[in-house]
């Protein structure tokens, strides 16, 4: 595996929010919908060098999208936003 820069997760609690940095995250679902996830991330990271975007949500990706089925993941991008930067 290529060595990670720089990498910092954020999340909210359900009901919630309020941006806390996370330590770790957990992703529970079937092997499928894991895999779906790595292509949307890896998608999200082509838009974000070729159309310079600054964020992409799951959300906008999922024709069933529905919060009391799913959480959104929402992939930022380093270069282009200094909110979460130190």
């Amino acid at each position: 595996m290529t060595e990670l820069g720089d990498l910092k997760i954020f999340g909210t609690l359900e009901g919630s929010d309020k941006s806390q940095k996370l330590d770790e995250i957990s992703i529970l679902a079937r092997a499928e919908v894991i895999r779906a996830l790595g292509v949307f991330l890896i998608n999200s990271a082509y838009e974000m060098d070729v159309n310079d975007i600054e964020h992409v949500h799951l959300q906008d990706s999922i024709a069933n999208f529905s919060y009391e089925n799913h959480v959104d993941v929402i992939a930022i991008n380093q270069e282009r936003v200094k909110l979460f930067r130190k």
